[in-house]
């Protein structure tokens, strides 16, 4: 059985009166690449704060690392603006890092740490004169200083063109393949977090929906059709025989099936329905993200997506 990274139970944290995590109970086992899905003021960021002990529970548990094996130096995390020394090096900076947290500098591992982001270790260009980019990717090497076995990130690719979006994924990646380490990465770009994370957890208003592993996903939606048409019931009855339909408008269904697009349009035009546009969908974790906190929200009553 894999060890567990982080197991919260119930967790809450409340301000004035308003809960933003609200009884969360997760578990995040060794070596996962788990990405923490919503949108903003979900409660992604509180979460990690609290996982991080920059803020104190209002209730709940929560563990980091087995017990028996936490070191110092094993969590390392980015919440919101990294402390850089812009006035310094790559190398500066990691080597000042070393000493705030007790550690004996190695500047062979610094050099490899700067160079797995992507960086110079010989360059003595100053932090101030790096792009956005560049800064992120030190705040990355920053974090490994210690030798982290766990990595918290939160939003880590706010602001960066598609190149450092890009760029920071391999990081994970290879963060992840070549030093075993175990990451939840936060971040409302959920193209992105599809790409790299091996399961995702879903949360909206403070409150953790469903977890999905990335095998899941891929099954979790099939192959869907969505058409606007001008007779919705009549649509459903025709295309009824491919699959199973959905009404998600007034005027627009979807069909799930791998039923191609001319073959339903066919019948449609043959039963007399006019379609004035069709895309096809895939199996994307903005799909399945939007359809279950739709579906939460419909349970509860509350205000739609």
């Amino acid at each position: 059985m894999a060890d567990i990274m982080i197991s919260t139970k119930n967790l809450c944290k409340t301000y004035n009166g308003k809960t933003v995590v609200n009884n969360v109970s997760i578990e995040i086992e060794r070596g996962a690449i788990v990405g923490l899905v919503g949108q903003n003021g979900a409660g992604k960021t509180t979460l990690i704060r609290l996982l991080t002990g920059l803020v104190k529970p209002t209730s709940g548990t929560f563990s980091l690392l087995p017990s028996q094996e936490r070191r110092d130096n094993d969590v390392a995390a980015i919440v919101e603006r990294p402390s850089i020394y812009t006035n310094m090096s790559a190398m500066d900076n990691l080597t000042i890092q070393s000493k705030l947290l007790g550690i004996v500098v190695d500047k062979e591992y610094l050099k490899s740490t700067v160079r797995l982001v992507g960086l110079d270790p010989e360059s003595n260009k100053k932090v101030k004169n790096y792009s956005l980019g560049m800064k992120q990717r030190l705040a990355i090497a920053m974090t490994l200083v210690g030798k982290p076995q766990l990595l918290l990130l939160d939003e880590p690719t706010n602001g960066l063109d598609p190149q450092g979006i890009f760029d920071m994924r391999e990081i994970f990646v290879k963060l992840n393949k070549e030093l075993g380490t175990t990451l939840l990465v936060s971040s409302h770009i959920l193209s992105e977090l599809s790409k790299f994370a091996t399961e995702f957890y879903i949360m909206d208003r403070g409150s953790v929906l469903t977890r999905v592993t990335a095998d899941e996903l891929q099954n979790a939606n099939g192959k869907r059709i969505r058409f606007k048409v001008d007779n919705l019931e009549a649509a459903k009855e025709t295309l009824s025989q491919y699959g199973k339909t959905e009404a998600v408008s007034a005027n627009e269904l979807e069909l799930y099936s791998e039923t191609p697009i001319t073959q339903a349009m066919l019948s449609l035009a043959q039963a007399g329905i006019t379609v004035t546009n069709v895309v096809q969908l895939g199996d994307s974790l903005e799909d399945y993200y939007i359809n279950i906190v739709r579906e939460s929200r419909n349970n509860k009553g509350g205000t739609s997506l």
